[in-house]
């Protein structure tokens, strides 16, 4: 399984509005990149395709409120995924977000695939905080 943590960023908002926002998949196209398309989405669960890798679909499997979201693969995809938003509080007005992609993913794809989906759970973080700024 390869393992793909973002940084962690400071939010300029409270827990619970940031993890409100992210629990709901209908709001998750304000931070996907430009090479998604098709985006369909309900609260719990969203379909999409990326181009050059194909059609990906995913769901919330759990939430606890201001702690954690877990978001696994659905369907058919071409990849086994799990992503894990993690927050912390930061104060009253703020707090800490950190994204976790793991993929069941070959030697050969994870050497291809390492950088850009590292810079995809970086560039999501860099999303989330940038709404509150």
């Amino acid at each position: 399984m390869a393992k793909f943590e973002s940084k962690r960023v400071i939010v300029n908002a409270p827990c619970e509005k940031v993890f409100e926002f992210l629990a709901d998949f209908n709001n998750f196209e304000e931070l996907m990149p430009d090479e998604v398309s098709n985006w369909e989405a309900t609260s719990d669960s969203c379909c999409f395709k990326i181009e050059g890798i194909g059609n990906l679909s995913m769901r919330i499997a759990s939430k606890t409120p201001c702690k954690q979201i877990h978001i696994v693969s659905d369907n058919d995809n071409p990849v086994d995924y799990t992503l894990d938003c993690y927050f912390y509080n930061y104060g009253k007005e703020q707090c800490e977000v950190e994204l976790v992609f793991n993929a069941e993913l070959s030697s050969f794809i994870k050497m291809i695939a390492s950088n850009p989906l590292q810079n995809f759970v970086n560039m999501l973080t860099d999303k989330i905080k940038e709404l509150y700024e």
